[in-house]
């Protein structure tokens, strides 16, 4: 029996892994890859429930994602699930602190902002 199959093995990574994993050097390994699946990007739709859903499990009414905050974080992470949680974490945070109620497009823009300053992007927020 072979010694991969005893037990099973998730493998998670970011798409680098993948890339690393296609070289001919590790062709023997990918073999013994049993299944494969790739997280895609959540569509507009799927983003906004997704934070929607996220925002009732954590029980908060308020303050509130309108139309526009959530299509700005669409845009800003194209339906990635960890720089939307990102986003909507620091802006709740942001808003909280302010003891605010609704959440405004100054809100995401700021936070926007401040995430492109520290991954060193110049330039107005997205």
């Amino acid at each position: 029996m072979d010694s991969c199959s005893l037990f099973p093995l998730i493998l998670v990574g970011q798409p680098e892994l993948r890339k690393i994993l296609r070289l001919k050097k590790h062709e023997e390994t990918v073999q013994r890859i049993g299944m494969q699946y790739h997280l895609t990007a959540m569509t507009k739709e799927e983003t906004y429930g997704y934070i929607r859903h996220h925002m009732k499990v954590a029980q908060l009414e308020k303050p509130l994602f309108a139309e526009g905050d959530l299509q700005r974080v669409f845009a800003a992470s194209q339906g990635l699930p960890r720089v939307t949680n990102q986003v909507r974490a620091q802006t709740l945070l942001d808003v909280v602190n302010k003891d605010l109620e609704v959440i405004e497009e100054s809100h995401i823009a700021r936070v926007l902002a401040d995430m492109d300053r520290q991954r060193g992007i110049a330039g107005s927020p997205s």
